[in-house]
């Protein structure tokens, strides 16, 4: 599959990609600049040898896709998304975003008015089939060096084949089991986790994720 990373130069895109290089995707990285894209495609393929890797700029990354992952901050989505929304128009679209901000030396999430980052990124590309997930893998760990993450990936949607191809790309990272999150409304609550993993994290010196207990 041809995944692109839309704002995939940061942390979290990276990992992301990473991955999913390692797994046998074709992966574009995605930046609003295209030498930024280009640095970024050269880290990720020397970490993940013969992987296919390029570097483009978002729109193009987002056109040539047949998935696309989001990894932008929540502040850029208003600017960046619109513009891409031709493009994305029918394709699966994974929202990996957190509205988080951090004050007072602790993290907190950013109440948006469609109710999540992925709701809002459901409203800018209105032809497309958003996804929330992803959001409670720490980069670190993505990125560290294939080994097994031990972690559950909560997936929201409203579209369920679309829930359904990103739960089975999910389950192709190593350690990883997809849970079915329900509508996509519920990916507020999904988001808010990170800022409460944020707070353990700091208190344990640890990179901590979710498991769900009592799933067969």
């Amino acid at each position: 599959m041809k995944i692109a990373f839309i704002g995939g130069t940061g942390p979290e895109g990276k990992g992301l990609a990473y991955r999913f290089a390692l797994a046998g995707h074709e992966i574009a990285i995605g930046s609003r600049k295209a030498d930024r894209a280009a640095e970024a495609a050269v880290e990720v393929a020397g970490h993940a040898s013969g992987a296919t890797v390029r570097g483009l700029e978002n729109g193009d990354a987002a056109r040539e896709a047949e998935l696309i992952v989001l990894t932008v901050p929540h502040t850029a989505q208003p600017a960046s998304l619109p513009d891409l929304n031709q493009h994305a128009k029918g394709k699966v679209v994974v929202s990996t975003i957190v509205p988080m901000e951090f004050g007072g030396g602790r993290a907190s999430i950013v109440r948006l008015d469609e109710g999540s980052a992925a709701g809002q990124a459901q409203a800018l590309l209105p032809d497309a089939k958003v996804v929330g997930a992803f959001q409670n893998l720490g980069a670190s760990k993505l990125w560290k060096d294939g080994s097994p993450l031990d972690q559950d990936v909560i997936v929201c949607a409203d579209d369920e084949d679309a829930k359904k191809t990103v739960m089975s790309l999910a389950e192709e990272i190593a350690g990883i089991r997809a849970v079915d999150g329900g509508a996509l409304a519920n990916s507020a609550y999904v988001e808010a986790i990170t800022a409460l993993l944020v707070s353990v994290n700091k208190n344990y010196k640890r990179t901590t994720g979710v498991r769900i207990a009592g799933l067969s």
